[in-house]
């Protein structure tokens, strides 16, 4: 039977520019019924994998001259992406042993030791690199008999088959499975009986460890096809959209009760919005990451004008060498060409055979970096300009080892440099302990909420930071890395444990415990909590989780839609003030089946977080030092009208076993922060239950966040000094009078977009000197788009030229005459309504002019 070809109403999705996707390749999904033969008699189509399970279609390669939009022409073609390319979400990290402590700050350690539990029965799929299943703490075994390796295989794109066992050759696989069930004795899993498969879908021959779409969804179908409990995958896309096909499958999946556990992010140093995909998909538990409460690391010796000293370092998290300094070698704190020590510019000091000392500050650490590469440094040491201590990432340009040191340390070589010789050397195997300063903390690098819509992410938060465990064996056995990586399978093995006391438990059920039994994160900064958007419920408590006796629904509260009303409460502050109000009824049900149980309410105010400086521009606090600005900023003087306030509380206090009542509560935002700072805030409705004869309450936390203001008014187009909009040459330079600007076919012209907050449209067309639309740009339209992160590409870059298309699908092209031409952008603020004209924001080159 032939197969038609349809007209093209199937949605063809494109990515913007900083999405990295495989080339001629795509997702494509088919309609219910559809088969594929269809796609498979195109003769220039070629179909590299099936998914026949909840995602119905194929991965397809294609010629140079096949255009997406042919293929969503072919019968039966429901949708079609490109073939998006996923990172691992981890970093370097030093190396840690105190895994009992972490164990026992999550209650892991009195799971496994007064409740039994150690994941028997529960089934886990991992999605990463591989395993080293030879580990002897993983069982070295590759399903045999009594082998925890039961399912899996390789589905990376170098694999010969999927049945090929998937040997780890990264290394991140082996120690997210240490830290999911590791059973030896110097890395403790939290569910070391679980069942578990590895579905490796990470090449050995990528040097950024990454996969794509296409591998992903294969080894998810597989995943579920082997009946996992729970999936873990430590692998995103930052976008804070849920609309891709992996995202879309995750939510499939918990719809059909499997638990998907998935790392929120490490885009953290890009502020809010900064959450991945699929983590923010329907459903899933997404994981942040908490610092753990050590630091076991390499250290260097400095010997100084006053005698040696020993300095903690914290080695750079990249593919750059290990910080080896076999010999005494000479430190420097070099100037660059603006007479600054920060080196952004080109240092102007010979760094030949030297050891550069930079403080951290104005610039990434990769352009202090590689400008001491560039001046002839051997080795650079960044320290801090604030206390504590942080990850350090340098780019892929950097080849010459880093250390991060504390701005104490810092301080005391800068200061040993100025009054004579000062030497360093740091032996590999040289290692020291101390207590982290921001242990227990949430990490820095870890990504924030909310989603595109004010969705509360991430669910939970779990030790992510500095964490220890195995590692395959040609690379050493163990170590320590860093990352929502590394929180996720802590998640995924607490699930483990959950679900073996608990066997009939629903997925629902299980975050809903998860969220309301966590601890809220203390942030030492401010005195306060760390806001939900950047830790969820808090630090996840497994032990309370099992042994909870209450439901708590919703076990979290995403306020997306402040208005401002009078409640008639009997509470004064809002009675006599027009306020920004929500109402929310959270139903509470007393699951004990013999004890009526009271209910009291307290309210733990948490940091509000913004990205902007007071006269409405991005901040230089993120810009430079990649942290957020926070309230409150003074703990002495915090008037409570900063502060979100819970104001009142309805319904019955007293629940007879196995009963239900409903508890409403009013939240006012923080009245006392302007509106114009943008301040997203948060807190946690404590809810404290008692027993009937029991004396200890037992603590549910629901947690609430949202915006001080309407989202629907602000600007999504990137605000001062990343943005507005501008044209720029090849070097992505402004180009300054646009209006003296000519384009050919030899000059290379872009518009390059900043986008502080993401947006359901993105339209860029080309106008015309009688002010007539001609077409989009390459490019030129986009649905479901992320705002740009500073830590990866701060612009959206689109070509133009003569080049436009006549439909959002870019499928039918022409070349514009010459003539006078601008650049007009649209993009759909928050909430907008597409068919309303008004709900866009509109910026407008100056003219230009186009020649043959």
């Amino acid at each position: 039977m032939a197969c038609a070809i349809a007209s093209c109403n199937a949605r063809v999705v494109q990515y913007p520019s900083h999405i990295r996707v495989k080339r001629n390749s795509y997702i494509v999904q088919l309609h219910p019924h559809a088969h594929a033969r269809c796609v498979h008699g195109h003769p220039d189509i070629s179909v590299s994998h099936h998914f026949d399970g909840m995602f119905h279609g194929v991965a397809v390669s294609v010629g140079d001259s096949v255009h997406p939009s042919q293929v969503a022409n072919i019968e039966g073609v429901k949708a079609v992406w490109p073939n998006r390319v996923f990172s691992l979400q981890y970093l370097n990290g030093t190396t840690n042993g105190s895994g009992e402590y972490l164990h026992q700050a999550t209650g892991v350690l009195q799971a496994h030791t007064e409740l039994g539990l150690n994941g028997t029965g529960v089934k886990i799929g991992i999605i990463d690199t591989g395993v080293d299943y030879t580990h002897p703490d993983l069982g070295a075994c590759w399903k045999t008999d009594g082998c925890p390796w039961q399912y899996g295989g390789n589905y990376a794109s170098d694999s010969r088959s999927p049945d090929d066992p998937p040997m780890d050759c990264v290394g991140h696989g082996t120690h997210v499975s240490g830290i999911i069930a590791s059973r030896g004795d110097r890395v403790k899993g939290v569910a070391p009986q679980a069942t578990l498969g590895m579905y490796r879908v990470f090449t050995c021959s990528s040097e950024s460890a990454d996969t794509n779409d296409a591998n992903v969804i294969a080894a998810m179908e597989a995943a579920f096809r082997d009946g996992h409990d729970i999936i873990s995958m430590s692998l995103g896309s930052a976008t804070a959209w849920e609309e891709d096909p992996v995202a879309v499958l995750a939510s499939k999946f918990v719809d059909a009760g499997v638990v998907m556990v998935v790392a929120n992010g490490n885009s953290g140093a890009s502020g809010l919005l900064t959450a991945s995909t699929p983590a923010v998909g329907r459903g899933v538990i997404s994981v942040g990451s908490v610092d753990n409460w050590n630091i076991t690391s390499a250290r260097a010796i400095f010997t100084t004008h006053t005698g040696q000293q020993s300095v903690l370092i914290l080695p750079s998290s990249a593919l750059t060498p290990p910080f080896v300094i076999a010999n005494d070698t000479l430190v420097v704190a070099p100037t660059d060409k603006a007479g600054s020590a920060l080196a952004c510019t080109d240092i102007t000091d010979d760094l030949s055979g030297k050891v550069a000392l930079i403080q951290r500050g104005e610039c990434s650490f990769s352009d202090k970096a590689l400008n001491a590469q560039n001046a002839g440094a051997v080795a650079v040491i960044i320290y801090n300009n604030v206390d504590g201590m942080i990850d350090m990432a340098f780019g892929s340009d950097v080849t010459i080892p880093g250390a991060f040191i504390s701005m104490h340390d810092g301080r005391m070589v800068a200061d040993s440099v100025r009054n004579g010789r000062t030497l360093v050397r740091a032996l590999k195997s040289d290692l020291i302990m101390v207590a982290s300063p921001s242990g227990g903390q949430m990490s820095a690098f870890s990504s924030l909420g909310p989603t595109a819509e004010l969705g509360l992410v991430p669910l939970i938060s779990a030790p992510g930071g500095n964490i220890f465990s195995t590692y395959p064996q040609s690379m050493g056995s163990y170590t320590s890395l860093s990352g929502t990586s590394m929180a996720t399978p802590y998640v995924a093995g607490a699930v483990a444990l959950l679900k073996q006391a608990r066997p009939g438990i629903t997925a629902s059920h299980i975050r809903e415990l998860f969220v309301t039994t966590a601890r809220p994160v203390a942030d030492s900064s401010t005195g306060l909590v760390s806001n939900p958007y950047s830790s969820g419920g808090g630090l996840i408590n497994i032990y309370d989780a099992v042994r909870a006796r209450a439901r708590i629904n919703p076990p979290l509260l995403s306020i997306n839609n402040t208005r401002r009303e009078q409640p008639g409460l009997i509470n004064d502050y809002i009675r006599h003030i027009n306020a920004y109000w929500e109402i929310h009824t959270v139903a509470v049900q007393n699951t004990d089946s013999a004890k009526p149980m009271r209910i009291s309410l307290e309210h733990i105010a948490a940091n509000s977080l913004t990205m902007f400086d007071k006269n409405g521009t991005l901040s230089q606090q993120l810009l430079t030092n990649q942290t957020m600005p926070t309230w409150p900023a003074n703990t002495n003087a915090v008037p409570a009208n900063t502060l979100p306030q819970v104001l009142g509380i309805r319904g019955n206090t007293f629940v007879l076993p196995g009963r239900s009542t409903n508890i409403t509560v009013f939240i006012a935002p923080p009245l006392g922060l302007p509106e114009s700072e943008r301040w997203f805030y948060g807190g946690f409705i404590n809810l404290k239950l008692i027993w009937d004869g029991e004396t200890t309450a037992s603590s549910h936390v629901v947690p609430y966040a949202g915006f001080n203001g309407d989202m629907r008014k602000l600007s999504v187009l990137g605000s001062a000094p990343i943005g507005p909009p501008f044209l720029a040459d090849s070097e992505l330079a402004p180009i300054e009078d646009v209006s003296e600007l000519t384009i050919s076919a030899d000059t290379d012209v872009y518009l390059a977009v900043a986008l502080d907050l993401p947006t359901r449209i993105f339209a860029a067309t080309m106008v015309d000197a009688t002010n007539t639309t001609q077409g989009y740009l390459t490019l030129g339209y986009n649905e479901y788009v992320g705002r740009t992160l500073l830590d990866e590409a701060p612009y959206y870059v689109i070509p133009v030229n003569r080049t436009v298309f006549h439909d959002p699908q870019m499928t039918n092209s022409s070349e514009l005459d010459a003539g006078s031409y601008h650049v007009h952008l649209k993009v759909l603020r928050p909430f907008g309504d597409p068919a309303r004209e008004s709900d866009f924001q509109i910026w407008d080159s100056d003219t230009f002019k186009l020649e043959d």
